[in-house]
């Protein structure tokens, strides 16, 4: 028998975790080892966490937000990956979230089936985005990162580059500002970021900037 995967629920709405308990649970091998309602409680637990393999988390919670908790586990060097649960929308929080090490993110209104897409994503991969997906499934042929940069990069110009370099910039420009930077019209710009939506299947912004931190790829641009 498969051995089921320990995860931590992080939430401040009791009857959101005990629904979330019940769905994942049924989903496949997983079970709901511990809960919290808040960052500090959940913080204080950590040392203990040993045998976890995933936490689920909110965002907006009382006393420490999602990404205070990812702070913290960043700065105690806590490797266990987590999945965000969210109503939140707001983009730049989640390309932060990401930033700090989130290897998922999902709305509160998703299906039960693109909840146990991710979960088994990040548990196969250990990344889950929707956009992903579609560059992954492409190019199942990939063995190793050297090939998998090899095959990213030879599809993407030189420009196309600066312009992705500019996007994942912490100062976050808008595609405004980054038309200036790069001294082009905005519409030139519009063509940079369609062509890359077309060639890895990717959809928004948020997109992109994951799509490099997946792939490791802010260095090689």
């Amino acid at each position: 028998m498969e051995a089921k995967k320990n995860i931590i629920l992080l939430d401040d709405h009791i009857i959101i975790r005990n629904g979330l308990k019940e769905l994942i649970e049924k989903l496949g091998p997983f079970k709901i080892s511990q809960q919290f309602d808040n960052g500090p409680e959940f913080l204080a637990f950590i040392p203990e966490a040993k045998n976890t393999d995933l936490i689920i988390m909110d965002v907006n919670m009382p006393g420490m937000n999602g990404d205070k908790v990812m702070e913290q586990l960043d700065t105690r060097n806590i490797k266990i990956p987590v999945l965000i649960l969210t109503v939140s929308e707001d983009e730049g929080l989640i390309i932060n979230l990401f930033r700090l090490g989130v290897r998922g993110y999902l709305k509160k209104n998703c299906e039960a089936l693109e909840l146990k897409n991710a979960l088994f994503e990040i548990f196969k991969t250990g990344y889950y985005h929707n956009e992903f997906l579609t560059f992954s499934l492409r190019n199942s042929v990939i063995v190793n990162k050297e090939n998998e940069h090899e095959i990213i990069l030879n599809q993407i110009s030189a420009r196309e580059r600066e312009f992705l370099k500019l996007v994942c910039n912490e100062k976050e420009y808008t595609y405004e500002q980054i038309a200036d930077l790069m001294h082009v019209q905005h519409r030139t710009v519009d063509g940079y970021r369609e062509s890359i939506f077309d060639k890895f299947g990717i959809k928004s912004k948020t997109g992109l900037v994951l799509f490099v931190l997946r792939h490791k790829l802010f260095e090689l641009l």
